[in-house]
C-alpha cells in the first residue's frame, strides 16, 4: 500500500469523523464518543506517517540474493524480453557480477557503478547505499565486481545510446582488481 493511498484513507476518515461530529453536536448526543474517535484516528495517523517517515531500508549486504546472474546475462534478458524480465527480476535482490565500466559520483557525494561488456553500449547501473559508500570509492574501472542490489527497472534503448538495467540501494559483495 502507497503512502499517498493511505493518506487519503486517513483523509476520508477524518472527513466523515468531522461530520458525524457536526451531526452529534447538532443533536447533542454522542459528542465524547465522536471526539475520542477522531483524536485516535489522528493519532494513528501521526503514528502511521511517523514511522513511514522514518523507515530504513534493509542493508542488502546481510539479505540473501534471490537471484545471481552476470551483468551480461542480465542485460541480454532485458534486451530480449523485458516484460518477461520484469516479472523475473523486478523488486527482487539481485546478486551481479561483471565487468566495472565506470564509477560516477554525483554532486552529492552518492555513486554509481555501471557494470558490463566494455564493448557493449548497455549496462547495468547500480546505485550505491549511502552507508557503503566507501566501497564504491576504492573501484577500479575495468576490475571485476560482484553487487547486490533492488532491481528497478530497465531503461529501454531509444536512440541507440545503450539501455540500461537498474539496481538501487546497492553494495559492493566482492572486488578483484
Amino acid at each position: 500500500m502507497s503512502i499517498e493511498s493511505i493518506v487519503k484513507a486517513i483523509l476520508a476518515i477524518l472527513a466523515v469523523l468531522l461530520i458525524l461530529l457536526f451531526i452529534a453536536i447538532k443533536k447533542k448526543k454522542f459528542v465524547w464518543p465522536v471526539i475520542l474517535l477522531i483524536i485516535v484516528t489522528i493519532v494513528f495517523g501521526a503514528w502511521k506517517g511517523c514511522t513511514e517517515y522514518n523507515r530504513r531500508n534493509k542493508d542488502l549486504g546481510t539479505v540473501k540474493a534471490d537471484v545471481k546472474i552476470s551483468a551480461v546475462d542480465l542485460i541480454h534478458d532485458y534486451e530480449t524480453n523485458d516484460s518477461a524480465s520484469n516479472r523475473k527480476y523486478l523488486g527482487k535482490v539481485v546478486e551481479v557480477t561483471g565487468y566495472v565500466k565506470d564509477v560516477k559520483k554525483d554532486d552529492t557525494g552518492n555513486y554509481t557503478i555501471v557494470l558490463g561488456d566494455s564493448s557493449g553500449l548497455s549496462s547495468v547501473r547500480c546505485a550505491v547505499d549511502t552507508t557503503h559508500q566507501q566501497d564504491a570509492a576504492s573501484l577500479a574501472v575495468g576490475s571485476s565486481a560482484t553487487i547486490r542490489g533492488n532491481c528497478t527497472g530497465f531503461n529501454k534503448d531509444e536512440m541507440g545510446l545503450g539501455s540500461d538495467v537498474i539496481l538501487n540501494f546497492s553494495v559492493i559483495i566482492k572486488n578483484k582488481k
